[in-house]
């Protein structure tokens, strides 16, 4: 089945999702548009925090999506959303365990709680949850079981995100973590993913793709001038789409 999302939605991806739409396009067209419906329903959770003034109506909008997710996995219908209606039919023919799926709006719903994390291992967790389900699911979605080294990959994904987001965090969610922790994390899962995963199969490199991505934005966030609290990478899109040529014909992220 072809899964079509409206022109906006899927441009509000391109937009807030860059690097992972860019790895998307290296699939073929239809496993395109399953890649970004599901990016387009991580949106929807990943958004809630800048739509809401505070926490409790945050938790009103994630037990609506885990109410639907409840409808498309009991039920023969779905509340009508403009991602809702494919996302059934996305899950269901791709049989994705539901588990991953509330893991996945659990993950995110930590975005609203305003304690910070109190151990590295707390970080870890939320990037396991988020990054590393979401990468095991687009897996799935492409008609691949995802090993353990995927969840790995894509932990090591969430957390290079949460280094590259220091400056905006580190007064809050990450006040108790410190930088250097979390590169080293970062570095650590992807070594890991990496020496397991070996060579990657052509059908599930558009899903993991992005990982090839790690190694620059780390190197640049460990420089010794780099100051984590008041810098930001910069990384042109140019540069990214050279490195994910580059991982897509040696078949390695």
């Amino acid at each position: 089945m072809t899964f079509q999302l409206h022109d906006d939605v899927t441009e509000r991806v391109k937009q807030a999702d860059a690097d992972r739409v860019r790895s998307a396009y290296f699939a073929q067209e239809d496993a395109r548009r399953r890649l970004m419906l599901l990016y387009a329903f991580h949106l929807e959770l990943a958004k809630v925090p800048e739509l809401v003034s505070e926490p409790m109506i945050g938790q009103i909008r994630y037990q609506w999506w885990r109410e639907a997710v409840a409808e498309i996995y009991e039920t023969d219908a779905v509340r009508k959303h403009e991602i809702t209606t494919p996302l059934r039919t996305l899950l269901l023919d791709y049989d994705v365990p539901r588990f991953w799926i509330d893991q996945l709006i659990d993950g995110r719903e930590r975005d609203i709680d305003p304690r910070p994390f109190e151990t590295l291992s707390e970080a870890k967790d939320y990037s396991a949850n988020t990054s590393g389900v979401l990468m095991k699911i687009a897996v799935k979605i492409l008609g691949a079981d995802p090993h353990g080294t995927v969840e790995q990959a894509g932990t090591s994904w969430g957390l290079t995100g949460l280094a590259r987001a220091y400056p905006y965090y580190h007064q809050s969610m990450l006040s108790a973590v410190s930088f250097d922790e979390i590169c080293e994390a970062a570095k650590n899962q992807y070594d890991l993913a990496k020496r397991g995963m070996g060579g990657v199969k052509t059908d599930i490199f558009p899903a993991i793709a992005y990982t090839a991505l790690i190694p620059p934005y780390l190197k640049r966030l460990t420089k010794v001038s780099f100051d984590p609290k008041t810098e930001a990478v910069t990384y042109t899109a140019f540069a990214k789409q050279s490195r994910l040529l580059i991982a897509a014909l040696r078949g390695k992220v």
